[in-house]
């Protein structure tokens, strides 16, 4: 086989493996259980939860602690392992901020077991109002304008 021949073969080996390589990354990469319209890219600062920032939720009756807030969202955990399923619709949800309480419906996105036990519950929100929808829209803004401020 002369030169070029073997430096051919051994280009074509190279890229083949170079596919199947990034073939086994993808797989490895792709998340499980999270469908195509889901994207894994998020579109909206998520404003953590804690001492410095007091969000409270409520569905129904039952009170949540709240881990994270964004324009279109909001993480809840649970002590339980399931209150509820990835695509279950929440009509009575309210977000106390202070005084402030804002209504929605949600739908949950996501239920994600923790290693301290419990899950984290992501929940697309619903706005009942425009009004609520802008104060939480400012609410974010401003506070990933001060987190980042830190930094």
């Amino acid at each position: 086989m002369d030169d070029k021949a073997q430096t051919k073969r051994t280009e074509g080996t190279g890229v083949e493996s170079i596919l199947s390589e990034l073939e086994e990354l993808e797989e490895i990469l792709t998340l499980k259980g999270v469908t195509p319209e889901e994207g894994l890219v998020r579109e909206t600062f998520r404003v953590p939860v804690g001492e410095d920032i007091e969000v409270r939720a409520v569905i129904g009756d039952s009170p949540f602690s709240v881990a994270n807030i964004s324009e279109h969202g909001l993480g809840l955990f649970s002590a339980q392992d399931g209150p509820f399923s990835p695509g279950d619709r929440l009509t009575d949800l309210q977000i106390h901020y202070g005084q402030q309480r804002i209504r929605a419906a949600a739908v949950v996105r996501h239920v994600t077991p923790l290693e301290e036990g419990g899950v984290l519950c992501g929940l697309a929100l619903e706005f009942e109002s425009e009004e609520d929808r802008l104060f939480v829209e400012t609410f974010v803004r401003e506070a990933r304008e001060r987190f980042f401020a830190k930094r």
